[in-house]
Formats: C-alpha cells, sequence, structure tokens
C-alpha cells in the first residue's frame, strides 16, 4: 500500500476509536431542540473564560421512573481520553415544558457541561413534584452514566452533578437541593417562585450547604424578589457559597427561549457551573466586588457571600 494511503487509513481507524458510542442519539440540527442562538451563545462565552468549545449532540433516554415524564440530554462529544464531564438536570416552571429552555442544552452543552431537560409528569406539578423530580434525575443521570449502550457510559463525573429550575422549578431546586446534599455541587435557581402556589414564604434554608445562585429580575410580576428570590437568598447561612444577581429589566419568563439577555443570563450561569463543579476558583472574581462596564448596567442587585 501507499505510504500516504496507509497513514490516511491509520488516520480514520484512530478517529473511529475515538468516537462515543452512538445509541439513540441525534445530530439535533434540524430537530427543533438544538436552538442556533444556543451554541452562538456558547461561542461568545467560550471566548470570554477561554473554554474549549465542544460539538453537542442529543439523547433521548426514555426514563421510566415515576417522577418525571421525559427527558432530553444534550452532552458534548468528548473524546475518549477526556475526563469525565459535568452535568446539570434542569427542571421547568408552573405549565412550563422542557421545549420552552432548549437553548439552555447546546448553550451549556457546547461548553462541556451536560444537561438533562426534564418533563414533569404533568406542566400543573406542584413545587414538591418538581423537587422531588429532581432528586429522582440525579439518581437517572447516575444510572445512565453506567448503563451499557448510553452514549454518555462512563463520560459523567458523579461528584460534579447541578441542578437548575426556573419559577417554581427554581424554589424547587432549593428544596431537592437541601435533600441531596453533598451529591451534587451546585443549584442555580432560576427567577425562583419561594413556594407552592399562593403561599407566602416562611422558611429557612440556614441548613443548605449546596453552593447557590439565586438570578431574578427587578420587572418580575410573577415571583416578586422582594417576596420570593431575595428572601430565599437572605434565608440561607453566609458560610455557604451564595450569590444573587438581579437584572434591572426582564419579566418572569427570563430563562425561556423567550426570555431577553439570555447571553448575560448564560454567562453568570456557565461561570457558577465551573466555578463549583470543575472547581475553578479563578472564576468567583465575576461575583466579587461589583461588575464593571456594559455588565454595571444590567443589574438593579448583585451581591455574594464571598
Amino acid at each position: 500500500m501507499h505510504y500516504r494511503n496507509r497513514l490516511s487509513v491509520i488516520a480514520f481507524l484512530f478517529l473511529i476509536a475515538l468516537a462515543p458510542v452512538a445509541v439513540a442519539q441525534n445530530l439535533g440540527a434540524d430537530d427543533g431542540r438544538y436552538r442556533p442562538l444556543g451554541r452562538e451563545i456558547a461561542a461568545e462565552i467560550g471566548r470570554d473564560l477561554g473554554e474549549r468549545l465542544y460539538e453537542v449532540r442529543t439523547y433521548d433516554p426514555e426514563p421510566e421512573v415515576g417522577e418525571f415524564s421525559a427527558a432530553t440530554l444534550f452532552y458534548p462529544l468528548t473524546l475518549s481520553f477526556d475526563p469525565p464531564i459535568p452535568s446539570v438536570v434542569l427542571v421547568p416552571g408552573y405549565r412550563g415544558t422542557q421545549a420552552a429552555y432548549d437553548w439552555w442544552g447546546p448553550a451549556l452543552a457546547s461548553l462541556g457541561i451536560a444537561v438533562m431537560i426534564l418533563d414533569t409528569n404533568t406542566p400543573e406539578d406542584s413545587l414538591e413534584d418538581r423537587s422531588n423530580a429532581l432528586v429522582a434525575a440525579v439518581d437517572f443521570l447516575q444510572a445512565e452514566n453506567g448503563k451499557d449502550g448510553s452514549p454518555l457510559q462512563n463520560r459523567l463525573s458523579m461528584d460534579k452533578i447541578g441542578i437548575m429550575g426556573h419559577s417554581l422549578g427554581g424554589g424547587a431546586s432549593l428544596a431537592a437541593a437541601r435533600e441531596l446534599g453533598d451529591s451534587i455541587g451546585a443549584v442555580v435557581a432560576l427567577t425562583p417562585y419561594c413556594c407552592e402556589l399562593r403561599q407566602s414564604f416562611t422558611g429557612d434554608y440556614s441548613d443548605l450547604m449546596v453552593p447557590s445562585l439565586i438570578i431574578t429580575t427587578a420587572e418580575d410580576t410573577v415571583a416578586p424578589p422582594d417576596t420570593h428570590g431575595r428572601l430565599l437568598y437572605e434565608s440561607m447561612a453566609d458560610s455557604v457559597d451564595k450569590a444573587y444577581v438581579e437584572f434591572a429589566t426582564g419579566a418572569h419568563n427570563l430563562p425561556t427561549n423567550a426570555g431577553t439577555d439570555l447571553q448575560t443570563l448564560a454567562l453568570y450561569t456557565v461561570v457558577w457551573l465551573k466555578q463549583h463543579l470543575d472547581d475553578n476558583a479563578a472564576l468567583a472574581e465575576w461575583f466579587t466586588g461589583e461588575p464593571e462596564g456594559d455588565l454595571a448596567e444590567k443589574f438593579s442587585r448583585f451581591e455574594s457571600s464571598f
């Protein structure tokens, strides 16, 4: 065989050996779930933070669990010698479905974080139901990591799992984090609704030790910060890593596909997840002091415990 041809064959075989298992996966470019906007957001964040950008795949695991009805996994296409990757689970808000949040999939997975977005059993599931769904989803991810034939087999880091939620799901994410404890490394509550519907916050999260980021918006009329997100933040102990980011503008649906300034929202979410799931302590500076330049005008309140 000609020397150059031999090299081509060797290179081809090498690439095949590196490729992850491709079972029940979808390249996702045209199926409505892989929004180009998420990829564009990730590319800009990657430039800002000096982070590697990955190709993204989707996978429908068809979970047979009682706590949630369906899920889509967005995951980075890593090489066989790459270390296991962090992952997060996202639960929608009241009457929300995973389709309303699918920009998060390519946005986070492009930056090396696998994302599982849930559908609850019914769109009207309670805060407690959503909390139970998150707890079950963490168990499901752990099982998926050990499942023969899964494209995620042995690719997830079991000590780098986070949870996220919007609105009623945001309140649920904090409740689930309390239950999950040190089995997860971070929680992000997005315009959280504090409690079960039409109830006032009388709780106490001083025993919550999971690093927690709460993102609200001053214009939220569904879960106004002063009676929801801000109260949740103030109920947490100062000894835990916590941060409170309040956008000056934007509606309650800020984290959905229809939200405004998804770029900034994703930036601070990625920084939080990379800081606490990837142990990137250098990123803590994004939450210390006041934002500068163009970012300073975006927030009405911004603080952290560190």
